[in-house]
């Protein structure tokens, strides 16, 4: 509903739409891909509880917690990239997670109910799979961020509303189980 090169403006559009919410669930997930040392520290730092998993080798069963990392730089490079997911209130984490962000590829989650108004049909107060999700340095490989709302049912009139409410457009048609 939303694609841009400026990462701050895709992130402020996707808070505009958590904005109209009601209620905003008290935890948002994350996830992100750590591609240099660097990142993985940042983000072990950010995240201490988040799971951290070699994004090459899922069937290894092999994670990390953030605090525990491997201690030694090489030892650290040696299981890049890696892949955190973790749930957190939403706030300060949001923009330290976007700033720690290098060329890997993240996606942020708030969960909420969608408003009761006419232009939104699908509307309901279970707020089961109605999500703002903002794409980071995925899905293009042109590095654009992406905004996208999710509803409980598919709802084309709901998704123009919301686009039009912070300048953006629908970019496509319905995605089912996105």
């Amino acid at each position: 509903m939303y694609r841009t090169d400026d990462l701050g403006e895709a992130h402020r559009r996707a808070r505009l739409l958590c904005a109209r919410m009601r209620p905003l669930e008290p935890e948002m997930w994350l996830c992100a891909q750590a591609t240099t040392v660097t990142e993985a520290r940042v983000l072990g730092a950010l995240m201490p509880t988040g799971m951290f998993e070699p994004s090459y080798d899922w069937a290894a069963d092999t994670w990390y917690l953030g605090a525990a990392l491997p201690g030694g730089d090489r030892e650290l490079a040696a299981v890049l990239p890696l892949t955190v997911d973790s749930y957190a209130a939403p706030g300060p984490v949001e923009g330290a997670l976007l700033r720690a962000l290098g060329e890997g590829a993240a996606t942020l989650l708030w969960y909420g109910a969608w408003p009761w108004v006419p232009e939104i049909p699908s509307h309901t107060a279970d707020p089961t799979n109605q999500r703002v999700e903002l794409d980071v340095n995925g899905e293009h490989p042109d590095g654009r961020h992406t905004v996208y709302v999710h509803f409980r049912s598919a709802d084309e009139v709901g998704a123009a509303h919301l686009a039009a409410a912070i300048g953006g457009a629908v970019l496509g048609p319905v995605q089912i189980g996105r």
